[in-house]
């Protein structure tokens, strides 16, 4: 195992060294995080940004139009925290340090997870999380998600220590990207969480309402042009989606019909596996999310949950099929994202069957242990 955690540690080197290159000023790469500055400016300056399109009276010469789109007010509302009122190239510096502190918060959970059984194991778990591709991936395009994944994280720590107006406040941060955390909401509802869900529906609707006012907008304008927006999104990414569209279904109604889906699964399994370990039901909420709505390669950071799942696992009970098992999903996302996307039918087709049997997998684990 030492020598393994060495092999991913040189990887995981490699990958945040070209992630974090990415960020500065002499590349370009970085055009996600261009256009979350672009919409948080609009924002401050009293604007909804998706109404400042091309040809726009709306439209700031120094800011520029939006060619985005997606994202609900309250993401703009966590976005005061992710994008103060700073130029773009103070932006990218300040995202190089947000980034840093959120790979620290993984890093040192994934550690603290390892240490609870043998020192070797810290160092593994440490290296396996950090030598995940799209984290190169996500910092050099400027996604959210390693912020996403650390405000879960501390999610996770709060659900663990009942600390649940916490836990509501930072699941609601989290929510600035519904597609990776929605199903996460589901957890402490299966619970009866009450304070939890009380805190984060009060954030997500004074966020919502606050940026309503500020920019003088009403809600059914944003929601009409979210819809309008998403079909044409949804169909470019990388999910169970791409598998309804040569039925004629639209994007929208087959993300409506995984969502829906994927609603009655993770409450299923998230009733039925209450006692169990919490990270198991944070790894199935991020494989159904990353399933069923609309992602891109960067968007792989979200499996961290399913590879510290089965770390856990390993840990406990580190015979041979445990290891196998981990083994393989920790390949399938160790590979360098350029590889991956050669290979569209496995991008969205074997990777899923491999992650989804992999939580099928981790549940039988959990019963038997």
């Amino acid at each position: 195992m030492n020598i393994l955690s060495v092999i991913l540690s040189l990887i995981s080197i490699v990958y945040l060294i070209k992630g974090f290159y990415s960020l500065f000023p002499t590349n370009k790469e970085h055009i996600d995080l261009f256009f979350r500055w672009q919409e948080q400016q609009y924002i401050y300056h009293g604007y909804y940004p998706y109404f400042a399109r091309k040809g726009s009276n709306l439209v700031i010469e120094n800011i520029g139009a939006i060619d985005s789109g997606g994202y609900l007010p309250w993401s703009f509302f966590s976005g005061f925290l992710f994008f103060p009122p700073i130029s773009y190239p103070l932006t990218r510096i300040y995202h190089i340090v947000l980034n840093l502190i959120c790979l620290s918060i993984l890093g040192l959970f994934a550690y603290n997870l390892g240490k609870n059984y043998h020192q070797s194991y810290s160092l593994f778990a440490l290296a396996s999380v950090l030598a995940i591709s799209s984290n190169s991936t996500t910092i050099s395009h400027g996604q959210y998600g390693l912020i996403i994944n650390a405000f879960l994280i501390i999610f996770y720590i709060m659900l663990q220590r009942n600390k649940n107006i916490w836990a509501g406040l930072f699941l609601g941060i989290a929510m600035t990207k519904p597609n990776i955390s929605a199903f996460y909401f589901l957890i402490p509802l299966s619970q009866k969480r009450f304070k939890t869900i009380f805190v984060f529906l009060i954030y997500i609707i004074f966020g919502t309402l606050y940026i309503l006012k500020k920019t003088n907008t009403h809600l059914w304008l944003i929601l009409t042009d979210i819809f309008k927006q998403s079909n044409f999104f949804t169909a470019q990414g990388n999910s169970l989606v791409n598998l309804f569209l040569p039925l004629g279904i639209s994007p929208n109604n087959a993300t409506i019909i995984l969502g829906m889906l994927g609603i009655i699964i993770c409450l299923t399994v998230f009733y039925f596996y209450r006692n169990y370990s919490l990270l198991t039901l944070f790894a199935i909420a991020s494989i159904m999310g990353r399933v069923c709505f609309y992602h891109l390669i960067y968007d792989n950071v979200m499996m961290v949950f399913l590879l510290l799942a089965l770390l856990e696992l390993t840990f406990k009970n580190p015979h041979k099929l445990n290891i196998i098992v981990l083994s393989i999903v920790g390949i399938t996302l160790w590979i360098p994202a350029k590889a991956v996307n050669l290979f569209p039918f496995y991008e969205y087709k074997i990777q899923f069957i491999i992650w989804i049997l992999a939580g099928v997998y981790l549940l039988i684990a959990q019963k038997k242990s």
